[in-house]
């Protein structure tokens, strides 16, 4: 039995050696470009993946909601929380589109976080930022003194 522990004890320190050299070699940075083109393609490559993101941004900025009157539609920039109302119509004289709100309501640039929710009402909406949270009482109408928003607090 003591034979045995002694050859144990033995290649202990072999044990502790070859751990250490393990480990020094997991400094070298495997991912570090070798030469001048590797770091060129990562970097246009990384471009493109940039230049796609904000390209899927933009063409998700303006969003419509149908409203009750099959003729009244609200345009929502979500980046900014502006409303406009649109009428169509198969004449074009009856066609227009009115400001509901004008104001940059958004805190944050660039977060398309600006929601639209219908109430039971056809003529109100609940505005919704969903990055912060804050809610706003949207009233469309033909009329101008029939459009107005409020801040829900």
């Amino acid at each position: 039995m003591k034979y045995f522990f002694s050859i144990i004890l033995l290649f202990i320190p072999f044990c502790i050696f070859s751990q250490t050299d393990s480990i020094s070699s997991v400094h070298v940075d495997s991912i570090s470009p070798k030469n001048m083109e590797d770091s060129e393609s990562l970097l246009e490559l990384l471009s493109d993946i940039r230049y796609n993101q904000d390209r899927e941004y933009e063409s998700n900025r303006y969003k419509i909601y149908p409203t009750e009157n099959i003729y009244i539609l609200i345009k929502l920039d979500t980046q900014t929380g502006k409303l406009e109302l649109i009428q169509w119509s198969l004449k074009s004289k009856d066609e227009f589109s009115a400001i509901l709100s004008n104001e940059d309501l958004s805190w944050y640039n660039g977060l398309n976080s600006f929601e639209l929710y219908p109430t039971k009402n056809m003529y109100q909406f609940i505005l919704l930022d969903k990055a912060t949270g804050r809610n706003w009482h949207v009233q469309w109408g033909t009329k101008s003194s029939e459009r107005w928003i409020r801040r829900i607090y």
